[in-house]
């Protein structure tokens, strides 16, 4: 008991050093056991690719589809290669590849600016007034959205188990052909979300970095048969982010 309230005077402390806005969400209890300017609208950087990926689960379109690598943005694949729609998944929501999501928008049903079009119309039929989505990868400051709308996103994607299982994978080989290439190529995938490498109970992770947004990092965690969501954004750096996370489950998730 004296440790848990050492830990919440230092987080309490920490206020003015952590993250504009985070939380920490008991679904089961329906409420914040910890949290800061939920409803402050704020850019989510690669958190977004989160919503492509629900969108691509959305359309229905065949996962094991190969399609062509396309986009302006970076990533580990060559462009004019084709690869399947579930290894671009793998890839955008495992190691936050941006020219994989690119190529999954620009694959989507009716092209780019469809799957804009659609992914937005699914967020105003879910009643996120205030989550925007601008371009597949996160990296336009335009791609915003608060810890109140992510927490009930995050609660949507919990039956989705894609998302959850390529988003918690921890390591990967993808091989594939470039083009006029006649020897494939394997790269690993790593996952970005250091944590994942130290808790047992994240189901669904996604990282996000732009200069605009700061670290971000919006993550499903389940233990001992709670869900919770966890969500911190504007974090100055990969430490400060970490803090965030690792008091909120020493405090409230771990806690004997």
């Amino acid at each position: 008991m004296i440790k848990r309230l050492l830990l919440i005077t230092c987080l309490l402390f920490a206020d003015s050093v952590y993250a504009n806005s985070y939380g920490l969400y008991d679904f089961d209890n329906v409420r914040y056991e910890h949290s800061r300017n939920t409803t402050d609208v704020r850019s989510i950087a690669s958190i977004t690719k989160l919503f492509t990926a629900y969108a691509v689960v959305m359309s229905q379109v065949d996962l094991n589809e190969k399609v062509k690598v396309q986009g302006k943005a970076g990533g580990r694949f060559a462009r004019g290669a084709y690869l399947e729609r579930s290894e671009l998944m793998r890839a955008m929501l495992m190691s936050s590849d941006n020219l994989a999501a690119e190529s999954l928008a620009h694959a989507h049903p009716g092209g780019y600016e469809q799957f804009l079009k659609d992914i937005n119309w699914h967020l105003g039929l879910n009643g996120f007034k205030e989550t925007k989505i601008v371009d597949p990868t996160g990296l336009l400051p335009g791609n915003v959205s608060t810890v109140d709308e992510l927490k009930e996103f995050l609660f949507m994607l919990r039956k989705i188990d894609i998302i959850k299982f390529y988003s918690s994978e921890k390591s990967y080989f993808i091989k594939y052909l470039p083009p006029k290439s006649k020897r494939t190529i394997t790269i690993q995938l790593k996952n970005t979300n250091p944590q994942i490498f130290n808790y047992d109970s994240i189901v669904l992770t996604k990282t996000g970095f732009t200069n605009a947004a700061g670290r971000c990092l919006a993550m499903l965690v389940e233990k001992n048969g709670v869900l919770y969501a966890m969500i911190t954004l504007g974090n100055k750096d990969i430490r400060q982010r970490s803090g965030v996370i690792n008091d909120m489950f020493n405090i409230y998730v771990n806690h004997d």
